[in-house]
């Protein structure tokens, strides 16, 4: 059903008066700075800016406000409806345009016709103005001039003066623009998610996870934004960057042993009180395997991980196990280092979950867990010939980092265990090139090697004052000389010979041996160092 059109200010007004609101399946407000200018140029210039899709039910779901907008009590006129289509836009419009908003301070340049967010920069040219001030006609577009004027300490010729007051004119009407408003009036929860998650994905076909999330946030109301999303904070605290849809499947696998996301329509049919026990057992094998891979595994961070599948048959084993062994600890470890680094999930993603869960429920979950991972002949090992050409995206990488945690490296320079658990950007792990990359393009050396994980090492941030331009013969003999147990621990070669320009290749090749042998070590012994067992949840 087609909608009256809304200018732009009658839009903001009605979103101030909560009658425009968002679901729970809408993403967060992800815009950046010239997505918005844009759009303002777009109304400024009255192209087509698409048009605004509303939904409207007597069976509302639990919703929430606008990003920025605080609703006063009463002043709803009117039935609220749900936007589906057009977040971005109008949360971009309400942030600019909005007299007392904060966020977004669009400024306009009379000379050039150009949109830009405000920097400091800008008030050296008395022509660039705040849209908002404008558009919320705080003062006269004649006082306007008589201002630049005063700051150009000149007056502006009349023709001028002429072309600006029109493009003040212009400015103003962008709060007249006209939005084309199409409202879908539903009360089958069915339709309006698939039609929602059309929309947002550009008409492709539908993505079973985002179905299921938009059902999800329909069906169970408060679920997603009480449950899901506290936990998506807690773990992203962690370091762990674990969306939605990654619990849901975390859900699935809880409640059927399953991973694919058809099954979860055996939720349908329980209760919230149902679901709610379920969600508690996947959050806590869920914890368990964050848990795990942070302080048993060494990394830190998801950014490690190549696949965060992996972590699912994890959590699923420790939902049905409260203690581990030693052993449990190493069978765990080895296959989670095994399948990061051979792809477990590269490819038929959830035929191998469902495999790997399959052998979780079995009397000997670890060693079938290793069956399905590697073939029947495959060794547990790497070679030398593997770190030729790879860089830091090969799963090889994270490897070397988890050997280098298993040894207790520390920085070079500063001596501090390597952790991304500490305070300051200072103490952040970062990758620094061993030979400095300024010095191999002098010399013609290839980018792939310059970026091959034999060339790069872990140190806290901001060492480049100590590294710098420097051969590494100059820097490496400096610590060598105090701390060989630095280089040590991240399979540096210790022959200095090797340190030299002339010997980068060399270099390489000899790094690329120790490197294997240490993946190797790591594969073969995981628990060899300081793990800490997890004995209970």
């Amino acid at each position: 059903m087609i909608g009256h059109p809304l200018k732009v200010r009658e839009l903001i007004e009605a979103i101030d008066r909560g009658e425009i609101l968002l679901p729970e399946i809408q993403r967060a407000y992800v815009w950046k700075g010239p997505q918005v200018t844009k759009l303002i140029d777009s109304l400024y210039r009255d192209y087509p800016s698409g048009q605004i899709l509303l939904w409207d039910t007597a069976d509302l779901p639990v919703t929430k406000v606008i990003e920025g907008v605080e609703i006063q009590p009463g002043s709803q006129n009117g039935h609220p409806k749900i936007v589906l289509d057009g977040q971005q836009r109008l949360t971009s419009l309400y942030k600019a345009l909005r007299e007392d908003a904060k966020d977004l301070e669009v400024y306009f340049h009379l000379g050039n016709e150009q949109f830009q967010l405000y920097l400091a920069r800008l008030k050296a040219d008395p022509l660039w103005i705040s849209v908002r001030d404008v558009l919320n006609n705080k003062k006269t577009d004649l006082k306007t001039l008589r201002e630049i004027e005063g700051k150009l300490g000149t007056n502006i010729d009349d023709d001028m003066k002429d072309v600006y007051l029109d493009r003040l004119q212009r400015l103003r009407r962008v709060g007249d623009y006209k939005y084309p408003i199409e409202i879908f009036k539903t009360d089958d929860y069915n339709q309006v998610t698939e039609l929602f998650v059309r929309i947002n994905s550009g008409g492709t076909r539908l993505r079973a996870a985002e179905l299921v999330l938009a059902q999800l946030a329909l069906r169970l109301p408060g679920a997603l934004v009480d449950t899901f999303e506290k936990a998506i904070d807690e773990y992203d605290e962690l370091g762990y960057e674990l969306d939605a849809r990654f619990l849901i499947r975390a859900l699935i696998v809880s409640g059927t042993g399953q991973s694919r996301f058809r099954y979860l329509s055996d939720f349908w049919k329980k209760d919230s009180e149902e679901f709610r026990k379920v969600w508690q057992r996947a959050k806590r094998g869920v914890d368990t395997a964050v848990n795990f891979v942070r302080q048993n595994a060494g990394f830190e961070s998801s950014d490690w991980l190549p696949s965060l599948n992996a972590l699912i048959p994890l959590a699923a084993y420790f939902e049905r196990h409260n203690a581990i062994t030693g052993d449990i600890e190493h069978g765990l470890l080895q296959w989670f280092y095994v399948a990061s680094l051979r792809g477990r999930y590269s490819s038929a993603a959830e035929t191998a979950m469902d495999e790997d869960l399959k052998a979780i429920q079995s009397e000997d979950p670890i060693s079938k867990l290793m069956r399905n991972t590697l073939g029947p002949d495959e060794k547990i090992e790497v070679s030398a010939d593997e770190f030729d050409d790879a860089g830091w995206k090969n799963p090889l990488f994270p490897m070397t980092y988890a050997v280098a945690k298993k040894r207790g490296a520390k920085d070079w320079f500063k001596g501090m265990a390597l952790s991304q658990d500490v305070a300051g950007e200072d103490h952040q792990v970062e990758i620094h090139r061993i030979f400095p990359k300024a010095l191999l393009k002098e010399r013609g050396e290839r980018r792939k090697d310059i970026d091959e994980i034999a060339n790069l090492a872990f140190l806290m941030a901001r060492p480049n004052k100590q590294i710098n331009k420097r051969e590494p013969l100059e820097y490496l003999s400096e610590i060598a000389d105090e701390h060989p147990d630095r280089l040590i621990a991240q399979s540096v070669p210790m022959e200095r010979r090797l340190w030299t320009l002339d010997k980068f290749q060399e270099f390489l090749a000899a790094r690329r041996q120790l490197l294997a042998k240490a993946v190797t070590d790591l594969l073969q012994n995981p628990a060899c160092r300081s793990s800490r067992v997890l004995v209970e949840r």
